[in-house]
């Protein structure tokens, strides 16, 4: 399908009403991702592990998990938006940025935040491109105004 909902079994179900990611053609979007989106229950009744570390941890394992099920990896993120609790974390955050896509940096932001669920540190949404779904759909082709695509 040429847009199509992505919920990997080895994840728990979205809390809301929002799928773990969608798929348009070769691009992929993975929504806000938590050390929460693995457990399951009510989000006023799962518990985090402590600290920023474990919590980024998990989250970018989890978001390794949406990639996965699309035959991708963190090679394949051209965009990272990172919510944090605390902005003294971002010095980790950048480490883990580092260990996760080593081989080049990435388009982003950070914000900090208060979040919904007690105790986050961090949430995470990242954009990749999936050259094996190319073919899916025409990627769109910008046309400037006057007509110069150069």
């Amino acid at each position: 399908p040429f847009i199509e909902a992505i919920n990997p079994s080895d994840l728990a179900p979205p809390a809301g009403h929002f799928d773990r990611a969608m798929r348009i053609g070769p691009w992929l979007t993975v929504s806000g991702t938590s050390a929460l989106t693995n457990l399951t229950g009510p989000v006023e009744d799962r518990r985090l592990p402590a600290g920023f570390r474990a919590q980024a941890d998990l989250a970018f394992d989890n978001i390794a998990i949406v990639l996965a099920a699309v035959d991708a990896g963190f090679e394949h993120v051209y965009e990272v938006h990172a919510t944090l609790a605390r902005a003294e974390d971002f010095g980790t955050l950048n480490e883990i940025f580092r260990e996760r896509i080593p081989q080049r940096g990435f388009v982003g932001s950070g914000y900090v935040a208060e979040f919904l669920g007690p105790g986050m540190l961090i949430e995470v949404e990242v954009r990749a491109y999936l050259p094996h779904f190319a073919g899916d759909a025409p990627a769109p082709h910008p046309t400037h105004p006057n007509g110069d695509n150069s």
